[in-house]
């Protein structure tokens, strides 16, 4: 159960559902999403921490650079699935 509470945990912030999300449509190198993102490298550096803490990330050095990945597709699933239960509500 405790894993469970620290997958959603570290799915409770919109920053990190946002980095699974530019996750999920290519791996991306560290360089790569500071670009994308509007917060400063400590708080984004916490936030990565998080997912790969909570087993969602994984990192992986390719030379100089390191790689972000999903660990597993299927916490894509869980997030469209939360978005679908949160927009029938509104219209429940």
């Amino acid at each position: 159960m405790k894993e469970m509470v620290d997958f959603f945990k570290a799915l409770g912030c919109e920053w990190r559902i946002r980095l699974v999300e530019i996750l999920s449509e290519n791996n991306k190198c560290m360089c790569e999403i500071e670009a994308e993102f509007p917060i400063d490298k400590t708080t984004l550096s916490r936030h990565l921490k998080a997912l790969k803490d909570a087993g969602i990330v994984r990192e992986e050095k390719v030379g100089t650079r390191k790689n972000l990945f999903i660990t597993d597709e299927r916490v894509l699933e869980v997030i469209e699935l939360v978005k679908k239960i949160i927009e029938d509500r509104k219209f429940a």
